[in-house]
This record gives structure tokens, C-alpha cells and sequence, in this order.
């Protein structure tokens, strides 16, 4: 994967790397909520944003369920114009400005060891600001497991509303976007590229992922809440940004939506905004939304 290409595809938040193309057990939950009150029907769909071919097809569960919704809600359509160029702006530090100088020595030397290990000159990540980098890397495993963005739910499920004409709302910004991802004290952000470099030098990311795949295929919300969160510290101001504000924030566009709009509506954003506490379906049950989730047998009529 080139620069570029590793730029290009930086949406994807640090640790949420295994989309919901994942095949779910038979008779398993699956990384979808519905949500009723008495204006409609939303569903809520779990997305992280890397796969591959082996994660096709969607259960029926979900298919059905998109089936029957006027519109495809996502957090950004990545096909906006000059996405990129400012993406690439914003992974950027300032002039005079490098990423070692932000780093203590040790903790520069583990990221050397780990991109080293990948095949990547340490040099092409001392102008990226802390969050790039960790995605780089996080982008460089997925892809050495065969995981890529070009297989990923949010850009397969746009292509489907495209064909099927289904409207098509975005719930954030790409600033709104790009502010969560420099969220966080200086502190927090070296501590979370450390500790990612870490486990690609341990070769544990890639375990994590398994992980992950294993938790999605039972819709086991309290394991996907953990692992999700991995190197994040609790309370902290990224995660603060990162979950606790997008989340209240999500919830307000959608029911605001729905109230101009009560047609049904299925919901794409990333899964770690669907599980745990104070996520986007526990923010709806406290508005007097009826929220369930849905298992993979329970097909929509």
C-alpha cells in the first residue's frame, strides 16, 4: 500500500479495522439495532472499514432490513470533492515540525522497530501528525491480512443506495471528522502510537483483529465494547472525543432526521458508537426509542 493510498483511506478510525461483512453464526446477534418510536423505524448497522471477499455476503437480516429503508445514513460520503487534499493536509504536521520531536527517544525507537518490520522506512512517517501514523500502521497490518478499505461496508453499501436509488445522508463532516481524530493531549496521543507500535512489533494486532471477527459473528457487544477501546485510555480526552461527544452528537442528527423526515432509515457508522455505554442506541432508548438488538435468523417483513 502506498503513502497515498494509506492517506487516502485515514477516515478509519484507529481501532476499528474489521468491517461487518463478516459472515454472523446462524442463529447469532448480529452488529445491527433496530430502533422504533412512533415517527418510524431506524436501523443501526455496526461498520468498521477494511475486509475482504471472504466477508461476502451480508446476512439476510441486514440485506432485508436495507431493503425496506428510503435512506442509507453514513458518518461521511468519501467520494466528496477535495476529500483528499485536505485529508492530506490535515495529516500533516507543521512546517518545522516532526513527529520524533514529539516523541520521547525510546518511544521513537519502538516505532522505527515496528515500521521497519513492515517493510516502511521510518523517515515516511516524520511529517505525520500521531493519529496518521497509527493509522498507517493499523492500515498496514489489516492489509497484510488481507484486509482492505476497497472492501469495506461504508464504500459497498454507498454503491448499493447509487444503484438501488436510495437517498443518501451523511451525519458528520470531514472537519467535524478530522477534530475527533486530533483530540487528545500531546500525552495521550504518544501513548497511544507507542502502544500500537508495540503490538505490531509483538505481532499482536493481528491477533486483535481475530478477536474482533470472532466477537462480530456473535453480535457480543460487551466483548467488541473492550476490545475496541484497546490502548485507549478510559476517560480520556480522545476518548471523550472520539466516542462520548460523536455519539451524543450522532444520535441528535438522527432523531433530528427523523423528525423532518420519519421514512425508514438504515444507519452505517462504526460499531464502536454502538456499543458500550453511552452509545447511539442507549442514547435513543433514553429519548423513548424502543431499541433491540437484532440476530441474524430475524429476517425484516
Amino acid at each position: 500500500m502506498n503513502l497515498f493510498a494509506c492517506l487516502r483511506n485515514s477516515l478509519v478510525l484507529l481501532f476499528l479495522l474489521i468491517s461487518p461483512f463478516v459472515q454472523a453464526a446462524d442463529k447469532g446477534r448480529l452488529p445491527l439495532w433496530e430502533a422504533r418510536n412512533e415517527l418510524g423505524t431506524i436501523y443501526l448497522y455496526g461498520s468498521v472499514h477494511v475486509c475482504n471477499a471472504s466477508c461476502f455476503p451480508l446476512p439476510e437480516a441486514v440485506i432485508s432490513r436495507l431493503r425496506a429503508s428510503d435512506t442509507l445514513v453514513v458518518e461521511l460520503d468519501p467520494r466528496a470533492p477535495a476529500l483528499q487534499e485536505k485529508l492530506v493536509a490535515a495529516a500533516m504536521l507543521p512546517p518545522g515540525q516532526t513527529l520524533p520531536q514529539l516523541m520521547t527517544t525510546n518511544d521513537w525507537r519502538e516505532l522505527e522497530s515496528a515500521v521497519r518490520g513492515l517493510g516502511v522506512p521510518p523517515e515516511s512517517l516524520t511529517q505525520m501528525r500521531p493519529w496518521m501514523a497509527g493509522t498507517v500502521l493499523s492500515l498496514l497490518i489489516a492489509q497484510q491480512n488481507g484486509l482492505t478499505p476497497e472492501s469495506g461496508i461504508d464504500v459497498t453499501l454507498i454503491a448499493y443506495a447509487d444503484k438501488n436509488k436510495i437517498q443518501l445522508e451523511e451525519l458528520e463532516t470531514l472537519d467535524e471528522q478530522i477534530t475527533a481524530m486530533n483530540a487528545g493531549t500531546d500525552r495521550e496521543q504518544r501513548t497511544m502510537l507507542r502502544e500500537l507500535a508495540t503490538m505490531v512489533r509483538q505481532k499482536k494486532l493481528a491477533g486483535l483483529l481475530k478477536d474482533i471477527v470472532e466477537a462480530w459473528k456473535t453480535g457480543d457487544s460487551l466483548k467488541l465494547d473492550r476490545l475496541m477501546r484497546v490502548g485507549m485510555p478510559a476517560g480520556s480526552s480522545m476518548e471523550k472525543a472520539l466516542f462520548t461527544q460523536r455519539n451524543a452528537r450522532m444520535a441528535e442528527r438522527i432523531e433530528a432526521h427523523m423528525k423532518q423526515d420519519p421514512r425508514a432509515r438504515f444507519v452505517v457508522v462504526g460499531v464502536g458508537h454502538l456499543v458500550g455505554a453511552n452509545s447511539v442506541p442507549e442514547i435513543l432508548s433514553k429519548h423513548g426509542y424502543s431499541v433491540r438488538q437484532i440476530s441474524a435468523d430475524d429476517l425484516a417483513h
